[in-house]
């Protein structure tokens, strides 16, 4: 068995990835993109400071969280606030003259009422300026407290995406990563963070002197399973959030690594070694029972469910290399899915099932179709890892190294854009977006 653990923390270095580890009128679709001297642009939007009527200033400014939310899709391009023409906060004030002027398509205004007791409401408005007309009728998020306001900006960020693009908004969701800080000299901590989607408000949820790898969210977004270290190796874990209470889900001799919710919550899918080489197992949460996927010689690791779960993806070096397979949960076939170039390796679908993002030649983030296997390039370097969807498919998060540092980055998923997040430090690794809250 110890040879076995020593073959899968071998192959990890060449797969290059942890083994053990709307509302919307239809109007308003055809702006999504433009065209600039031939290079494709997002829509010029304006998103004027939110006046605050009772004079208090706000702790984050909700317009700024609003323009870095929109900039980091890739369908959206802020105007600098020195362009505007004026600082309107009711439809009466608004000249859609001047904001033409300034080449703005949508423009955003709103007001924050502090109102009694420290509570808060903030109201705001959306506009078509090319047919100066508003779009919805207003809106109003009520009864906040000063720690909701970042929040209600992430509201008016998806408001503007659903109403622009007719797709969902994914600026409520959430992220986890694991942060491993070092206490003593070579001496580790790692820690399960959770966090808003652009990295605010970081909360521990785990800790451990032994490393912590693969979160992965259930799909109501209360509960992570993600992999740690036990005296007998790496064993799969689930814990709820609202309570701390964690549960072992497969702590069998060898290596048990990759959990994966399936989309109803029901099963967890995961990769371990407990007859031999790794294989593809899916664990029945109110059974307890663990059902065997796959069998082969080679290392099968990292399962990821089909939207529809009907299915899962799959890394294995089958064919010598590592490539994305796919198991049929209705009638146990195993596909080949990816053939360009020589490693591809932790591969997870959008929620459409269109698409899929994985890592190519061990360290280029990709998205590829899944009907062709046409694949857009992401990132270029060396460094990149665990790759995942943004709740609405549009955007993709990452762990790199910018300037030998490791980072957490959110790319569009055309490749256009790439958005550090900055409110997440330190040495970051394993990020898993959430989905949508409920």
């Amino acid at each position: 068995m110890l040879n076995v653990v020593k073959k899968v923390v071998s192959a990890r270095l060449w797969i290059g990835m942890a083994l053990v580890l709307v509302f919307a009128q239809s109007a308003h679709a055809q702006i999504l993109r433009g065209e600039v001297g031939g290079t494709v642009r997002g829509i010029p939007i304006a998103i004027v400071p939110f006046k605050v009527i009772d004079g208090r200033e706000l702790a984050h400014k909700i317009h700024e969280v609003v323009a870095f939310d929109l900039n980091a899709s890739g369908k959206f391009e802020a105007i600098p606030s020195d362009r505007f023409p004026s600082l309107p906060s009711r439809f009466e004030e608004v000249s859609f003259k001047d904001w033409r002027f300034v080449n703005a398509e949508i423009l955003v205004i709103g007001e924050v009422w502090v109102l009694d007791n420290d509570t808060y409401e903030v109201q705001f408005r959306m506009f078509d300026v090319a047919r100066e007309r508003e779009v919805g009728n207003g809106k109003r998020i009520r009864n906040l407290k000063p720690s909701d306001l970042r929040k209600a900006a992430h509201v008016v960020s998806d408001s503007v995406y659903e109403a622009f693009t007719n797709s969902t908004g994914a600026y409520q969701s959430r992220i986890a990563y694991v942060d491993r800080t070092e206490v003593e000299y070579q001496r580790f901590q790692y820690r399960l963070m959770v966090a808003d989607w652009d990295g605010y408000g970081a909360v521990e949820v785990y800790k451990s002197w032994q490393p912590l790898l693969s979160p992965s969210w259930s799909p109501d977004g209360s509960k992570l399973a993600f992999v740690s270290y036990a005296d007998r190796g790496p064993i799969v874990q689930m814990i709820e959030l609202a309570t701390g209470k964690a549960q072992t889900i497969a702590d069998f001799k060898g290596v048990n690594a990759a959990p994966a919710w399936s989309p109803d919550g029901s099963k967890i899918a995961y990769s371990t070694s407990r007859h031999g080489s790794p294989d593809i197992y899916v664990y029945d949460i109110a059974s307890g029972q663990h059902e065997r996927a796959t069998t082969h010689w080679g290392i099968d690791t990292e399962p990821a469910w089909s939207p529809r779960g009907d299915s899962l993806l799959f890394t294995s070096n089958r064919g010598r290399k590592p490539q994305i397979y796919s198991y049929s949960l209705n009638d146990q076939s195993v596909s080949r899915m990816t053939f360009e170039g020589d490693e591809n390796a932790n591969a997870s679908f959008d929620p459409q099932g269109r698409n899929l993002t994985m890592v190519h030649e061990g360290g280029q983030i990709v998205v590829m179709r899944e009907e062709d296997g046409r694949m857009t390039w992401l990132t270029n370097s060396k460094y990149d890892e665990s790759p995942s969807f943004s709740p609405n498919g549009d955007m993709v998060l990452y762990k790199t190294e910018q300037g030998y540092e490791p980072a957490l980055v959110v790319a569009s998923s055309d490749g256009r854009v790439r958005t550090r997040l900055d409110l997440v430090s330190g040495d970051v690794r394993e990020p898993a977006w959430s989905p949508l809250r409920k």
